[in-house]
């Protein structure tokens, strides 16, 4: 099992706030991407201490780790919310910032992948050829679409699609979905920003990790600045 990831400014951004991270410990490995967001440099500490807080968990619990994944993951979301807000409430500088956060644990001892996220950065599987969105979006416009407010194709174009219905470090404490996948089918896990997914539709996300296997993540990346790269890009590409 392996593991490529980037995160790239993108073509008009002045700074990156996104942040990844991959990191592995025995049988396990951790992975997630998280994009930052307030004014001044906000969004790019949000995004960052999320990611330092989740890393440090990850080496200093592995007692947790090993008897209960899922109580794992939920744990790195209470710390990394906690760790972003009280920095928030600390500097008028900081203040309302907060971040994205899709996390993946893999225990490649048993087969188990086990996800978490807030906001809008997405995890994906492939497996047998074809993509599957894993985790859900937390935007407004994902939640018009569902009540049957939008429609799927109004979805990419809304005014108000980069707004989240919930975000990490804005509060003290913030509820995550969670999601368990057997990976003995799953040939790939992609973790991405909104970067990539707002400029390539998930039918060319897949020709490419299809076409270009481990050397995916660059063509993504390229591909989505040369659509536009409006907003930092990031992916993780981990190879079963």
């Amino acid at each position: 099992m392996k593991g490529i990831y980037k995160t790239d400014i993108g073509n008009f951004r002045e700074k990156n706030e996104d942040s990844v991270i991959y990191l592995e410990h025995e049988d396990f490995i951790l992975a997630a991407v998280a994009d930052g967001m307030g004014g001044h440099k906000s969004g790019e500490v949000a995004s960052r201490l999320a990611l330092e807080s989740a890393a440090k968990y990850f080496i200093e619990s592995l007692d947790i780790l090993k008897n209960s994944p899922m109580e794992f993951v939920n744990n790195i979301f209470l710390n990394s919310c906690l760790c972003v807000y009280r920095e928030g409430i600390k500097a008028e500088e900081f203040e309302g910032m907060g971040t994205t956060m899709t996390v993946v644990l893999i225990n490649k001892a048993n087969a188990e992948a086990y996800f978490g996220n807030i906001g809008d950065s997405r995890a994906y599987v492939i497996a047998s050829g074809s993509l599957k969105q894993v985790t859900e979006d937390h935007s407004l416009v994902h939640e018009m679409y569902k009540n049957g407010q939008i429609s799927l194709e109004e979805v990419d174009t809304h005014p108000q699609r980069h707004v989240l219905t919930k975000a990490l470090g804005t509060c003290e404490k913030v509820i995550p979905d969670y999601y368990q996948e057997d990976m003995t089918q799953v040939d790939y896990i992609l973790l991405c920003t909104d970067g990539l997914t707002n400029h390539l539709p998930e039918s060319e996300i897949l020709f490419l990790i299809n076409k270009f296997k481990e050397k995916a993540v660059e063509e993504l990346i390229d591909e989505a600045k040369r659509r536009g790269g409006t907003d930092n890009i990031s992916v993780i590409l981990i190879n079963n």
